[in-house]
């Protein structure tokens, strides 16, 4: 805002200063033609001032170029006022006189007139691009942005409604860029019919995301309510070859100036994470208003960004190791390492909060690097303890497993520390199937080929089928605590978790549950025939040390 206004007032004073210097030659010209046999003298060289009056007319146009070009509406006024005003004295000048050697002073300033008005005509369609979406041709993000300053500096009551469309990624992926650029022009179009010139605005202010700013008694809530209807309602429908139906859905978000602000980025950013809560089913209608709880778990999150990318350099973070057994004869199958951060004041802070706000940004490489060579390092003497027969078990997020580097980061810390591959076992989600499935298969094919294992975490959330899982070269599954949990009084759960033992035993895959905390649920497990399990039943996370004494235990 106050950059605005400083370059607002910077750009007022240039343009003064232009009118200023071009009323002085207009003057000095005048002056000149009122005095035409006036000479001025350098050194003996003596020249009739007229001979100057080209170069005058020559300067007022330029300057009123110079004006045209620092504010075309403002400067595009004064330059037809000098100009078409000079064109009108020098004709009256030959009406009088009858002389026509102010001719080519007319013949300038048409020429300065035609100039002024090409240039003005092409800022003003340059200025309206700046400001539109090549696409749909609403306003884009700058010229939404300015929209709400105005409306800001006006005072004006307003809310900012976000919509985004559900899914649009999908429709990219899975249909191509044709269908999600009509899927966009749908959306625009449904937003212009609700448009109106006194109280409604809309723009697209990002890839699938539109905004519109409501003002005076119209409900924002409703107004949100009424587009989503309209998209709910809308069919796009178009293939030379064959039909496709699209139904498109959106969700809404909420900001208030000057209730939630008074800056128009936060008014978008707080209007767009009222976007992701009703994404996320914060909301029964598609609708959210943003409010102070979404903005405190905002800060928090900027925050905890912080304080990773702090430890990250700082060295914050150390590993605990989970121990896993085989179920039958408790031997030790390995260790699951699990990340820990704590602060230089004692401070813990659970991965449960730093993994989910991390997920979202590139920092999770980061941490999945720290945790795969730091484990390296620090388990290479676990595993020479035990003569290679136990296994090391790294996560890796969903988006690093589906990155096109992944192998050769994983293959170049093999080779600095050292480590056997045979005893590392990389952990993935089936949400890692969802990211980009192609290059998640083809990099956990390279890497069994490199003799390390594959287990699949939290197997049993739904996100891939069974089809695909029996052709992924998975080496263990693991079944998801929440499955474990209640497995004593709950049947279903009990037949699912056998299901699953006996499926993993089909795909020639060994099986681990996690999160085991009770005898009896140790008991069940050893009844369906689970292989291993891991869990505070027998044993909690360990500090490293006391992991390397429990290895040397025989």
């Amino acid at each position: 805002m106050v950059t605005f206004n400083v370059r607002s007032k910077n750009k007022s004073i240039k343009l003064l200063i232009c009118f200023i210097v071009t009323l002085g030659f207009i003057i000095f010209s005048k002056y000149v033609e009122n005095n035409k046999g006036m000479e001025f003298g350098f050194g003996e060289m003596k020249l009739p001032a007229v001979s100057f009056l080209g170069i005058l007319q020559a300067m007022i146009g330029l300057m009123c170029i110079v004006m045209v070009c620092l504010d075309y509406k403002i400067g595009r006024v004064l330059a037809y006022i000098f100009t078409l005003g000079s064109i009108f004295f020098m004709f009256m000048g030959i009406i009088r006189s009858g002389e026509m050697s102010s001719l080519p002073g007319i013949y300038n300033s048409i020429i300065t007139v035609v100039s002024v008005t090409i240039i003005s005509g092409g800022l003003s369609k340059a200025d309206k691009r700046a400001v539109t979406d090549f696409l749909t041709g609403l306003r884009n993000r700058r010229g939404f942005v300015a929209l709400l300053e105005n409306s800001i500096r006006e005072k004006k009551h307003f809310h900012v409604i976000y919509f985004e469309i559900e899914n649009f990624r999908t429709i990219n992926d899975n249909l191509g860029h044709k269908y999600g650029d009509l899927a966009l022009k749908t959306v625009a179009d449904k937003l212009r019919e609700v448009e109106n010139e006194d109280n409604v605005y809309v723009s697209r202010v990002g890839g699938a995301e539109f905004a519109a700013v409501v003002f005076g008694a119209i409900d924002p809530e409703s107004f949100a309510a009424k587009v989503i209807e309209k998209m709910g309602t809308s069919i796009t429908n178009v293939d030379d070859d064959f039909d496709i139906r699209l139904t498109l859905s959106i969700y809404s978000g909420i900001s208030t100036y000057p209730d939630d602000s008074t800056n128009s980025d936060d008014l978008l950013k707080y209007a767009d994470i009222a976007v992701f809560n009703a994404r996320h089913g914060h909301t029964k209608n598609r609708i959210c208003f943003f409010n102070n709880e979404m903005k405190e778990r905002f800060f928090r999150q900027i925050e905890l960004e912080r304080i990773v990318k702090e430890s990250l350099t700082k060295n914050y973070f150390y590993l605990v190791y989970q121990p896993q057994y085989e179920i039958k004869e408790k031997r030790l199958r390995g260790f699951e390492t699990l990340i820990r951060l704590r602060l230089p004041d004692g401070t813990m802070i659970s991965p449960g909060e730093f993994i989910p706000v991390v997920e979202k940004t590139e920092l999770i490489n980061k941490i999945d690097s720290y945790v795969l060579r730091r484990a390296l390092k620090e388990a290479k003497m676990m595993v020479e303890t035990r003569n290679n027969e136990i296994t090391i078990s790294i996560n890796v997020s969903a988006k690093n497993i589906s990155s096109p580097g992944f192998v050769e980061e994983v293959t170049k810390a093999l080779d600095e520390s050292g480590f056997p591959p045979e005893c590392l076992e990389i952990e993935i989600t089936e949400y890692s199937f969802a990211e980009d499935r192609e290059i998640t298969i083809e990099n956990v094919t390279r890497l069994r080929k490199l003799g390390i294992q594959i287990a699949l975490d939290d197997f049993g959330t739904g996100y891939t089928s069974l089809s695909q899982v029996m052709h992924l070269p998975i080496s263990l599954l693991k079944i998801d605590k929440s499955l474990i949990d209640d497995i004593e009084n709950n049947q279903v759960n009990r037949e699912f978790v056998d299901a699953i033992i006996y499926m993993g035993h089909l795909m020639n895959c060994e099986v681990i549950s996690e999160g085991v905390e009770s005898d009896e649920q140790l008991g069940l497990l050893k009844d369906h025939e689970c292989d291993f399990i891991q869990g505070f039943v027998w044993g909690k996370p360990l500090e490293y040390d006391t992991a390397v004494e429990l290895c040397e235990e025989k």
